[in-house]
């Protein structure tokens, strides 16, 4: 029995903002929205439908990956990918169910909760870590975890008694990580120093001092750095090969397992989705080598060998694990000459704040019950339903029912912010706030962020402030840049500004014209609006709740506007006579009036800089359409009067003056858009479309109008209509409508993204028991894959 297995740790750091419980506009991802985004186009998806391609480039096969590697999800990330791509996450459980089925064991691991090192950990937190990380995998994949991947492999015998306290069965590490080895409690111990003499290719039982045993699958390091650094991943088929001659070729069932980071996989190494694929296929098809997982090939071939794990190592530091405490020299990026020394201080600084903060939390907690079996449990509280009737808070407010019943409305708010604080307080520990070059770096401020949000919800929760020596360590926490030169100053400068109390999201609310969900809160607005010589007052009542504690705020707003960006807001925490406030505002001049909202309302002004990344850019898109639209009837004038002048231009060669391209800009995208609104995407790419006389006007005066705008809408329609086909709700003969707008589009340059429909396609063609018909052969081609008789 010789089998592979190709694991892959797909994580990416908790990007949410910690007031906002959202990943925000990043402009570092464009063109993406934000990281997670930007790297689920270019590896988690691609993932799910990798193509394999002849030598001239049409498609022959489409693998979803997930069905052949080994792999974890991080459960922060996997909660992400639950709430932005519903239909990415069902592929990935169901090709756990899949493999399930086939192998016997599911492809997917369980990952401690939020990247934490465990052996970094107090024995508190490595608990919570590991039962988090379980109850996040049984409520995604349905089942209970066999094996659970170790946050940078960092390991230590406390941390395999946890996993192996529930339940865990094995876990990955890297060979250096293993010490000794001998046959299971036979003969002396044989020493691996750094790995050397280690036969990868066994599983390996290590036995705990408490009487319970974890089994270790040891992945082969040097091909794993091939993978990642070495370019193995250039050539499918090269890559295919060297895997299966690293098998040994004798009669002892022997496993190959290779891990690295998922994202290798398309995002480090574009188009490594497909060198995947192939090398799956070419593996698939021999009959002397098999893919599996560690679990199902566990079950089989239990250990007939037993090892001592190196303490205290991990796969990415040489030093151990001094890499999240220490200046051990590894790092990534950064100049010549920086240094690390700001570890040790920021770990200690954390590490007092994690102590004062749970000391408060215990003496809170412990009258109602054990206050860290209330932390294990509440990882129930965390879990995502897709119900719209069970709110965040709702499902919080119901875990206390179930486990603290008889608990007052006010205690609860209590409870909950003192649990919510804990969830920040192991989020700061997340491993990549210590992985790169500086302290100053993205991710050591979104730790930092994480432990400000668990600071203060502590200290607005009971009144007691834990941050102790807190800041005076932080303070000597010295890193690398001048602006920036230690963690205290990291933390005033980048995380207070974002720091946002529901007194801002009520103004948020106000100024974005939100109600109901809004971030991490739920915001109740009734507002009146009186505009008068160009101004606009809008007067009402506001509420807002933080949907993860409970706490609210209510009071009355004010927003004036003038029609720009400087929009202003105003809070009172009572109510105002709103009639009275409009008949100031009619009668009063701008000056008295501003006194008069200072007076009504103590809070404030505040404007768009409180507003979140995502709503302050939509803001600034919305009011520059808006200046737009007021300038529209004057742009189309420009262009109707100097239609003679633009075609000459054109017939020269010479390029438009920018008054005349600005106009002529602005009105081809609003009759486009207009065209668009309602208008099936579909009829509108089509010869007898009104697009085709705006585009033949266009053409008369030599402008080329963009129509990527409609890109997005045909290319769903076009989806929509080709899976009703497939599923047996439209007719085939409708597939000649498809085909037809794809070469529309083509002539028109519209830049269709086919992924979706030959995902689609692909599904036909491997389903069909009998040869396709004509229509989703010749549709076939017009996407790009090879049929038979090319």
């Amino acid at each position: 029995m010789r089998g592979i297995c190709v694991h892959a740790h797909f994580y990416q750091p908790p990007r949410e903002d910690p007031w906002l419980e959202e990943v925000l506009l990043d402009p570092t991802a464009a063109p993406s929205h934000d990281w997670n985004s930007r790297i689920t186009d270019e590896c988690y998806r691609p993932n799910r439908a990798a193509r394999l391609v002849d030598p001239s480039g049409k498609i022959v096969h489409v693998v979803n990956n997930y069905l052949h590697m080994s792999f974890n999800i991080g459960p922060t990330l996997h909660r992400w990918i639950f709430r932005k791509d519903p239909i990415l996450e069902y592929h990935i459980c169901e090709a756990d169910r899949t493999s399930e089925r086939s192998l016997g064991c599911g492809n997917a691991m369980a990952q401690c909760y939020n990247h934490m090192i465990m052996p970094l950990a107090n024995h508190r937190d490595r608990r919570t870590q590991v039962i988090w990380g379980i109850q996040d995998f049984k409520a995604r994949f349905g089942r209970a975890p066999l094996g659970m991947w170790l946050p940078e492999t960092a390991v230590n015998l406390a941390t395999l008694e946890e996993l192996a306290r529930n339940g865990i069965q094995f876990t990955i590490l890297a060979p250096h990580q293993c010490a000794a080895v001998r046959p299971m409690g036979d003969g002396a111990w044989m020493g691996t120093p750094g790995g050397i003499g280690l036969d990868v290719t066994r599983p390996y039982r290590q036995h705990l001092p408490s009487g319970r045993h974890l089994d270790v699958i040891f992945y082969h390091g040097g091909t794993s750095q091939a993978i990642a650094f070495g370019g193995l991943l250039d050539n499918g088929d090269r890559f295919a090969h060297h895997l299966m001659d690293l098998l040994p070729r004798d009669d002892e069932p022997r496993l190959i397992a290779i891990a690295t980071d998922g994202e290798t996989y398309g995002h480090h190494h574009r188009f490594g989705e497909m060198a995947l694929a192939r090398a799956f296929q070419l593996i698939s098809e021999r009959r002397e080598v098999f893919i599996t997982n560690p679990a199902a090939f566990l079950r089989a071939h239990p250990p007939t060998w037993e090892c001592q794990v190196a303490e205290n190592t991990s796969w990415s530091c040489a030093h151990g694990i001094e890499r999240w405490r220490s200046d051990c020299g590894c790092h990534t990026g950064g100049q010549v000459g920086w240094h690390q020394r700001w570890r040790g201080p920021l770990r200690e600084a954390l590490d007092h704040l994690r102590d004062r903060i749970d000391q408060v939390y215990e003496d809170r907690i412990r009258d109602l019950m054990d206050p860290w079996e209330l932390r294990d449990l509440f990882a129930k509280a965390l879990l995502d339903v897709r119900d719209e009737r069970h709110s965040p808070l709702r499902k919080r407010q119901e875990f206390l029912r179930e486990v603290l019943p008889g608990l007052s409305p006010e205690r609860g708010v209590e409870v909950l912010s003192l649990l919510e604080a804990q969830r920040m307080r192991m989020f700061m520990y997340t491993s990549c706030g210590w992985f790169f070059n500086d302290v100053a770096g993205i991710e050591t401020r979104q730790i930092l962020s994480y432990a400000e949000r668990a600071l203060e919800l502590t200290r607005e929760a009971t009144g007691v402030d834990p941050s102790g020596d807190f800041y005076s360590i932080l303070k000597t926490a010295e890193g690398n840049q001048r602006d920036l030169p230690n963690a205290l100053e990291v933390l005033e400068k980048t995380v207070f500004p974002r720091r946002r109390s529901l007194k801002d999201m009520a103004a948020s609310s106000l100024l974005a014209k939100r109600s109901g969900s809004f971030y991490s809160t739920f915001c109740s607005t009734r507002l009146r609006q009186e505009s008068s010589g160009g101004i606009t007052l809008k007067v009402g009542e506001v509420t807002v709740t933080d949907q993860r504690t409970g706490t609210t705020w209510s009071g009355s707003g004010a927003v004036i506007s003038t029609g720009g960006l400087d929009d202003r807001c105003w809070l009172s925490p009572s109510q105002v006579d709103q009639a009275k406030l409009i008949k100031d505002f009619i009668r009063q001049d701008i000056i008295a009036f501003s006194d008069t909202l200072r007076r009504q309302f103590p809070i404030g002004p505040l404007g768009p800089e409180v507003l979140p990344e995502d709503e302050r850019a939509e803001l600034g898109v919305m009011r520059a359409r808006e200046v737009e639209d007021g300038y529209f009837e004057t742009a189309r004038d420009i262009l109707e009067d100097n239609r003679r002048l633009i075609s000459q231009l054109g017939d020269l060669g010479l390029p438009l003056p920018p008054l005349i391209s600005a106009s002529a800009d602005l009105v081809m995208r609003r009759q486009i858009e207009e065209l668009s609104k309602g208008a099936d995407p579909i009829m509108l790419v089509g010869p007898s479309s009104p697009l085709g006389r705006i585009l033949e006007e266009a053409s008369d005066m030599g402008l080329k109008p963009r129509l990527d705008i409609l890109a997005p809408s045909v290319a769903s329609a076009l989806h929509d209509l080709v899976r009703s086909v497939r599923t047996g709700n439209s007719e085939e003969d409708r597939l000649r409508d498809v085909i037809e707008a794809l070469r529309r589009c083509r002539e028109l340059k519209i830049p269709i993204n086919p992924w979706r429909l030959q995902n689609e396609v692909w599904r036909k063609l491997e389903s069909s028991e009998e040869r396709p018909g004509p229509g989703w052969i010749e549709l076939a081609r017009e996407l790009g894959f090879a049929m038979p008789g090319d």
